[in-house]
C-alpha cells in the first residue's frame, strides 16, 4: 500500500474531487482546510494510516471553544470525503474521521433576520442605488434565493408565462426548483430586459456581460445597510429576512420550505425565521383582543 501524508493527499483530492461540486461548496471545504492546518499543522505531515479518531476528535474538542458547529461540520465532511476517497484508491485501510462527533458546547451559528423597521429603511436606501443593484437586493428580499442562485440566473430561466424563475443549479438537490414570483419582481425583471445591455449577456444581473460577483453582492449590501444606518446585511441576511416576513404574513410553513429550497419544514423554521420583536408584540396583543371580547359578551 502506498505511504502518502494527509496534506499531499487532501491537495490531490481538491483537484480532482472538486470539479463538480458547487462553488459554494468548495469555497466552505477550502476555508475548513484552511482553519485546520492553522490549528492543526501537524496532520499535514501524519501519514493517512497514522490518523486515529482520537486525534480528530481532540482537533474538534478544542476548536469548538472557538468555531460553531457549522463551521465543524464543514471540517468534518472534509476530512471524513477524503478519507473515503483514500481507501477507494487503497492508500489507508479506513476513515478516522467517521465516527468522530461534534463537540455539543460548539455555538450555533444564528443569523438575524432583518426587522421590519430595519427592511423599511434597507428598501429605501436601496433605492438610491443603481438600478441592477437596487433590483439584485430587492430580489434576495421577494424571492429567498440563494446567493449565487441570483447570480447565475439567466433570461432562459425567466418564464413569463407561468411567471416562475426556474432554480436549475443549487448548493442542494432541494435547492432546484421553481420559484413563483410577485408582480413586482416581475416588473423588475421586465424593466432589466429591455435595458441593452440585457442583449450583450444570458444573464439577468449582469455587470459588463458577466454574473454580478461575490465582491459586488458584499459592497452593495454594505452601502445600502450603512446609508440606512443600520446593522451589517449580508444576502444571507436577506434570504432570512424573506422567510421571516413570509411567516409573519402567514405562509404555509411546507410551501415556504419547498420555495426557498429545503427539504425539512423544521430546519426552515428553526434556522431561518427569526421573531420580530414588532410582530411578537402584535401577536400577543391577540390574546388581549380575546380577552376584551370575552369580557364584552359575558357583560351583555
Amino acid at each position: 500500500m502506498e505511504e502518502m501524508k494527509v496534506g499531499e493527499w487532501l491537495d490531490r483530492w481538491f483537484l480532482v474531487y472538486t470539479g463538480d461540486m458547487a462553488e459554494r461548496t468548495v469555497e466552505l471545504y477550502t476555508d475548513a482546510r484552511r482553519r485546520m492546518k492553522v490549528h492543526y499543522p501537524a496532520f499535514e505531515d501524519m501519514l493517512l494510516g497514522e490518523m486515529r479518531p482520537i486525534d480528530f476528535q481532540q482537533a474538534l474538542n478544542d476548536m469548538g471553544r472557538k468555531y460553531a458547529k457549522s463551521t465543524l461540520q464543514h471540517m468534518k465532511t472534509l476530512y471524513s470525503k477524503a478519507f473515503d476517497a483514500a481507501i477507494d484508491n487503497h492508500l489507508c485501510e479506513w476513515n478516522p474521521v467517521r465516527s468522530v462527533k461534534l463537540p455539543k458546547y460548539a455555538s450555533v451559528k444564528v443569523v438575524e433576520a432583518l426587522s421590519q423597521e430595519e427592511q423599511d429603511k434597507f428598501e429605501e436606501a436601496a433605492a438610491t442605488l443603481p438600478v441592477v443593484d437596487q433590483f439584485a437586493l430587492m430580489t434576495f428580499l421577494l424571492t429567498g434565493l440563494r446567493r449565487d442562485e441570483l447570480r447565475f440566473l439567466t433570461w432562459y430561466d425567466w418564464d413569463r408565462r407561468r411567471n416562475v424563475l426556474h432554480i436549475r443549479k443549487s448548493k442542494t438537490v432541494n435547492g432546484v426548483r421553481d420559484v413563483p414570483i410577485i408582480p413586482e419582481v416581475h416588473m423588475m425583471l421586465l424593466y432589466l430586459s429591455q435595458r441593452e445591455s440585457a442583449e450583450l449577456s444570458p444573464f439577468i444581473f449582469a455587470v459588463h456581460g458577466e454574473p454580478m460577483d461575490k465582491s459586488r453582492l458584499r459592497r452593495i449590501c454594505n452601502k445600502a445597510a450603512k446609508l440606512a444606518h443600520i446593522r451589517h446585511v449580508t444576502p444571507h441576511i436577506l434570504r432570512h429576512s424573506f422567510a421571516t416576513r413570509m411567516v409573519e404574513r402567514g405562509a404555509d410553513p411546507k410551501s415556504l420550505s419547498v420555495i426557498i429550497g429545503h427539504s425539512n419544514v423544521a430546519f426552515t423554521l428553526n434556522r431561518y425565521v427569526s421573531a420580530d420583536k414588532g410582530h411578537l408584540a402584535d401577536q400577543m396583543m391577540l390574546l388581549s383582543a380575546v380577552t376584551q371580547s370575552n369580557k364584552h359578551k359575558r357583560t351583555h
